[in-house]
């Protein structure tokens, strides 16, 4: 029979809502891809005050929300940086005997797979800052493929105005050939030096000639004609609810079968756990244990 301390009567309700967490972190990241022009919009923004107002931001707000991850505030923005706070973190909370120690690494995998794969963006995420490990709040540091964010980020017209760069156009010039506002050319001069592609003095500096030769922008005609997933957010909701119950109904079943399963193994199960990277994988590990 089990014996039900208390410590490990926390160990495996955590385990449980961890599972839950999981399986709707893979529900929600495959039913959210994001066209690359509003991707763009987020790439481009110059600060976290614009970036936070963009709708890709709000929709991550929202996902991560509904996923039952907490709220995602934006407190720093740079090129190739985020800087996000959790203050709603519900993970921290599912390792109540856990001190000193940062606990929150599936908010950092989830946010690593959402930019990764909804907004085509590689991302190494960590948690720089945890409440379990004495800080005042759950810090998370995204990091972002350059070139990734450079593909994205600059579109036709950008490498269009670093043409005219190399040609030694004048803004008014790039104006009349591109038929466009010299303030939205302007706009996107600063951009482009912002990124570094063009410097003070609007020559082409060492990053802008290697862009120039090599890496150019790639739009991708279907992302750009795709929907945002902001506007199926509710089927969305549904398939995070759908995979819920779905992870509800195995917890219930293990549950039921919990007084067949031999104290050693619940402490096996629980020590397996935190070592693994997911539970997938530890589900994965048991399996393959059941089938030796």
């Amino acid at each position: 029979m089990v014996n039900k301390n208390g410590g490990l009567a926390r160990k495996m309700a955590a385990l449980g809502k961890l599972t839950k967490l999981e399986s709707a972190i893979n529900a929600a990241i495959e039913s959210s891809k994001v066209p690359e022009y509003e991707t763009r919009k987020l790439l481009k923004a110059r600060n976290s005050n614009q970036a936070k107002n963009t709708a890709v931001f709000q929709f991550i707000r929202n996902l991560f929300s509904k996923i039952g991850l907490g709220i995602l505030y934006l407190e720093e923005k740079e090129n190739f940086r985020l800087i996000l706070v959790n203050e709603d973190n519900k993970v921290k909370d599912m390792y109540p005997d856990v001190k000193g120690k940062k606990t929150c690494y599936i908010v950092a995998d989830a946010l690593s797979d959402f930019f990764s794969e909804d907004l085509n963006i590689p991302a190494d995420v960590k948690e720089v800052e945890c409440i379990n490990a004495g800080d005042e709040v759950c810090k998370f540091e995204v990091d972002l493929q350059p070139l990734a964010v450079y593909k994205i980020a600059l579109d036709e017209i950008d490498d269009k105005i670093i043409g005219h760069v190399v040609k030694d156009d004048n803004l008014d010039e790039i104006s009349d050939y591109l038929e466009l506002p010299e303030e939205e050319v302007k706009y996107r001069i600063d951009i482009l030096k912002s990124y570094h592609i063009l410097g003070s003095d609007m020559s082409l500096t060492k990053i802008g000639q290697t862009y120039h030769k090599y890496g150019q922008s790639v739009v991708d005609e279907i992302s750009e004609q795709k929907e945002p997933p902001w506007k199926t957010m509710s089927e969305i909701s549904q398939v995070i609810a759908d995979s819920d119950s779905l992870a509800e109904a195995i917890s219930s079943s293990v549950s039921n079968e919990e007084e067949e399963i031999e104290s050693s193994e619940v402490v096996n199960l629980a020590s397996e756990a935190e070592k693994s990277k997911s539970f997938a994988q530890l589900v994965s590990k048991q399996l393959k244990k059941d089938e030796d």
